[in-house]
């Protein structure tokens, strides 16, 4: 791209009229809620084809190379967000100089892959060890994907970023359907389903971000500063992914597959309330970054937000889950009831982590989220490979409920060390709430004021 058409793309991005989070807010949360009922359609055909053991083998497959690829993305995701919600003329130069950095990143990357899954997959049988090899180059993919995500996330392109995460899971149900339908879903069919459905959303993605933003040069300066925001980031990253994924990532090199299966579906039942409950995180960053401290405000209104949807989703799923694991997946997921409660709590508390684990993104202090995040990994880390074995997957719940709510914990201590807000800003506004109550029309207040006056 010339220089005068740098400029232009430049100038169009810096006069972007300011966005209504409200809007931008509701809308996330309506498309991840339509995005979790995708998942559900998947997984009961996984489960009712497929049963304990071909989930257990596709969980197995699918895990590596989506936990390497956030351990290996080096927090890259947070940083051009971040650089671009401060900066929106530099979308170019962010593109260029993150794409250079991620080549041998995501080299580096498939090369761990291989050498760990022989380890990872020890209690698999040789198929799936042998497809999980297959499908590990995707982790390129998913590196790809973050960066390109993340300028979508620092440029406010809220709507282009939802329909994009509505995307994928839509075509993959719909696949899901013919696949199943024409009798040939199996295992290896739904692995390349993932494959090429992400494939297509990383194009679709960087179609968007180059007409915005066009092709610059590498920029080293730029490149210095937000890898060092990015480095920040990223033992958040990998403490998140050993938190939220470390009892999936070695559960298999313990249990069998029908265990395996049966604890990943109390898992990404659990997660249905954290994805819905923290779907405001994905956007306040941005958007409390772009309005400095003013963002505060932001920040403590979704964790409000966030509380309420988690409080209804997840106290309606401890309820009834067991009937529903019964009459939506069948009586061989009965073994997934206990472990699905026991990770409920935890469920709540952790996505209310993640708005504020991004109020201290917003408030560029992405060092101190990691402290919150790297106390839940240490649980983790310590405590499943001690309690796994004799406890099996109630062990596997309970460490990471407890995990999760020291992440919680540690994130309001720090956020409200960082911004200096006092514990009662944390609450609900009293007055806030009494006004969500119906109130009596003042037209008609007083209309009833003056007939009782005239009576008297």
């Amino acid at each position: 791209m010339t220089a005068a058409g740098q400029d232009e793309t430049a100038d169009r991005a810096a006069v972007r009229p300011a966005r209504s989070f409200a809007r931008d807010g509701v809308t996330t949360v309506i498309v991840t809620a339509l995005t979790m009922g995708l998942g559900l359609l998947t997984g009961i055909i996984v489960a009712r084809t497929l049963g304990p053991d071909g989930r257990g083998a596709l969980t197995a497959v699918l895990t590596v190379p989506q936990v390497l690829g956030w351990l290996f993305g080096m927090g890259c995701g947070k940083a051009v967000t971040f650089a671009l919600a401060r900066d929106p003329a530099a979308g170019g130069r962010l593109l260029a100089t993150w794409a250079l950095i991620l080549v041998p990143v995501a080299l580096v990357a498939v090369l761990t892959g291989e050498a760990l899954l022989p380890h990872l997959l020890a209690a698999q049988p040789a198929e799936t060890l042998a497809l999980a090899r297959l499908y590990l180059p995707t982790i390129a993919l998913a590196l790809m994907a973050e960066l390109m995500l993340g300028l979508l996330l620092g440029d406010q392109d809220f709507p282009v970023f939802n329909a994009l995460a509505f995307a994928q899971p839509a075509a993959t149900a719909a696949a899901y359907l013919l696949l199943w339908a024409d009798g040939r879903f199996t295992v290896e069919s739904a692995v390349v389903t993932q494959a090429v459905t992400s494939a297509l959303v990383l194009l679709a993605a960087t179609i968007r971000v180059v007409s915005r933003h066009g092709l610059a040069r590498p920029d080293a300066a730029l490149g210095r500063r937000t890898g060092w925001y990015a480095l920040r980031t990223h033992g958040e990253v990998v403490g998140g992914v050993v938190t939220q994924r470390l009892d999936l990532l070695i559960i298999p090199a313990f249990l069998s597959a029908a265990g395996v299966g049966l604890y990943a579906l109390a898992t990404n039942l659990s997660w249905l309330v954290v994805t819905l409950s923290s779907a405001l995180a994905t956007v306040v960053m941005p958007a409390a970054s772009h309005r400095g401290e003013g963002g505060r405000t932001l920040i403590l209104h979704s964790l409000h937000a966030t509380f309420a949807i988690g409080a209804v989703l997840g106290g309606g799923l401890f309820l009834f889950a067991g009937p529903a694991i019964h009459l939506v997946y069948g009586p061989d997921f009965a073994g997934s009831v206990l472990p699905l409660r026991l990770l409920l709590p935890g469920a709540v508390l952790y996505a209310a982590a993640g708005i504020l684990l991004n109020g201290l993104y917003a408030e560029n202090r992405p060092g101190t989220a990691t402290v919150a995040q790297s106390l839940g990994m240490a649980v983790t880390v310590l405590a499943l490979p001690v309690f796994l074995r004799s406890g099996g997957l109630l062990a596997a719940a309970i460490v990471s409920t407890v995990a999760y709510t020291l992440v919680f914990v540690t994130a309001a201590v720090l956020y409200r060390r960082a911004t200096g807000l006092p514990w009662r800003a944390f609450l609900p506004d009293p007055a806030r709430l009494a006004a969500l109550w119906p109130r009596r029309r003042p037209g008609r207040a007083a209309t009833e004021s003056a007939a009782t006056e005239t009576a008297g």
